[in-house]
């Protein structure tokens, strides 16, 4: 059960927040441990239906950029509704994290775009900010912080957030986007708001006009 509430009239109503069908897009060599412990948390409490059924990274010898394209969302992560992205050090430098990026921004005729949620690992808290949207987020990541209005000034997102993929920094400063990012320190023992964080990035799918033009990334870097 969710905790539905309006914190100017101070009322509260127990609601019921589905699970949406969730993709984690991590660097495996790095942040295994994470997904793990995430999948382990699932387990006992189904916050999420897990979609992250691909372990093996894609081999793109000889494949072209549509045909790439289409083997992530079609098979890769089909049916997937959200993604989770584990972001940790060097997570922005592997081309198939950018792949699922760009596949989750992506509207093929099977599979539509999907919504995004980015959880800042324990390697990168200190230099990495938040980014909450709405009184529930929060509330749900940090009541005690004095959050300030999310910057979409380039420069300002490239300095909070040094570690993040190009693809989700060039869409921060879209307004017509809304991605959250939290700490995984303030969320991991909360069940509850990381079903929050997930239903609100599903309902936002539909609404993101995602920029996804950039190419491809071609190497690991």
């Amino acid at each position: 059960m969710g905790l539905l509430s309006n914190y100017k009239t101070g009322w509260f109503i127990l609601v019921e927040i589905p699970r949406h069908k969730v993709f984690i897009s991590y660097y495996h060599a790095d942040d295994q441990y994470y997904k793990n412990k995430l999948l382990e948390l699932n387990k006992y409490y189904n916050i999420f239906d897990d979609y992250s059924v691909h372990e093996d990274e894609i081999d793109d010898t000889g494949m072209t950029n549509e045909l790439i394209r289409c083997e992530i969302r079609d098979k890769y992560i089909a049916g997937a509704t959200v993604l989770i992205l584990l972001c940790g050090k060097n997570t922005k430098n592997r081309k198939h994290i950018d792949w699922e990026l760009h596949a989750a921004m992506y509207d093929s005729n099977s599979n539509p775009k999907m919504g995004i949620l980015v959880i800042n690992l324990p390697s990168i808290e200190n230099n990495s900010e938040m980014r909450a949207f709405g009184f529930d987020e929060q509330k749900a990541m940090g009541a005690y912080i004095n959050w300030q209005p999310a910057s979409r000034d380039l420069r300002d997102i490239q300095n909070d957030h040094p570690y993040l993929a190009d693809r989700i920094v060039k869409n921060l400063i879209r307004e017509n986007v809304v991605i959250s990012i939290a700490n995984w320190n303030n969320i991991i023992g909360k069940t509850e708001t990381i079903k929050l964080l997930i239903d609100n990035a599903f309902k936002r799918r539909n609404t993101n006009i995602y920029d996804y033009s950039a190419p491809l990334k071609g190497r690991n870097s």
